[in-house]
């Protein structure tokens, strides 16, 4: 665990650095920027917010059993109270649902609802601040392959919107895009539409290589954890180009909840598409 402090306010990264770092001091490694860092690993699980993803555990597994490139994962908090708009694209504003507002003593009026003032996003910031800021900090520190080609990014729910802003706006930043259960909702416009998934469908096709998945369940009774808005976004990454492959994969992971458990059984898959041991071709497009 690392503090570090920018043009966002001050936030711990938490860095796993794989087996053999110490000794292997000619070797330079990719690097796996994750999001929501307090969640990522089941050694800091007291910082987490409902659980860890238990990456480190998953990436000593992957890359033991030679189905994953070695390299350092640097999970990088989020904002805590900031974190929506940290997360949510500047092309999008989001209202949270409806609060109830407090009874004023005495009275028995009817309990009344205030609108929540619109998220306005800053998405653009936070790229910025892991592209000029986070980026260099950790090549500083770590022997890291800086190219695009080896950089990844890996999030779920706000952070899997965020993933996405990041490959549709500023692909040269990485190449590789893990967008677990992504909140694509928060996008939606007054027509329905949600706007992430249309800048998808309608502009050109980045080279980068796309993880895209769901749960069926928000809770184990309730929601579908956007999975049909999942679904959308890939009907848009196939209209646009993707197919099915070293590039592009979509996966239903049924019964599976919006919750850090579910992402955690999820992401030993998840890691060997980003790095697997033998590195994908560039897209010739």
């Amino acid at each position: 665990r690392d503090s570090f402090s920018g043009s966002l306010p001050p936030r711990a990264f938490y860095i796993y650095l794989p087996r053999g770092y110490a000794e292997h001091i000619d070797k330079k490694y990719p690097v796996l920027y994750m999001h929501d860092g307090q969640n990522c690993f089941e050694t800091y699980h007291q910082d987490s917010y409902t659980g860890a993803w238990r990456a480190e555990e998953a990436a000593d597994a992957i890359i033991g059993s030679g189905r994953m490139q070695e390299c350092i994962i640097v999970g990088v908090s989020n904002g805590l109270s900031e974190r929506m708009a940290e997360y949510l694209p500047p092309y999008a504003s989001y209202r949270m649902p409806k609060r109830p507002t407090p009874r004023r003593k005495g009275k028995r009026s009817k309990r009344r609802t205030a609108p929540n003032p619109p998220i306005i996003g800053r998405a653009d910031q936070t790229l910025a601040f892991y592209q000029d800021e986070v980026a260099p900090y950790i090549n500083d520190r770590f022997r890291t392959l800086t190219d695009r080609d080896n950089t990844a990014t890996c999030g779920s729910s706000m952070g899997g919107l965020f993933s996405t802003y990041i490959a549709w706006e500023h692909p040269r930043f990485a190449r590789h895009h893990a967008l677990m259960s992504p909140a694509y909702h928060t996008t939606r416009r007054a027509d329905g539409a949600m706007e992430a998934v249309e800048r998808m469908r309608c502009h050109p096709r980045p080279d980068v290589r796309i993880w895209l998945d769901s749960g069926t369940r928000d809770t184990e009774d309730s929601g579908d954890d956007d999975m049909v808005e999942t679904q959308q976004a890939r009907d848009a990454l196939l209209a646009a180009g993707f197919t099915p492959g070293d590039d592009f994969r979509y996966y239903l992971d049924h019964g599976a909840i919006h919750h850090e458990s579910a992402w955690s059984k999820r992401l030993p898959q998840v890691f060997e598409f980003l790095f697997p041991l033998t590195p994908p071709k560039n897209n010739p497009s």
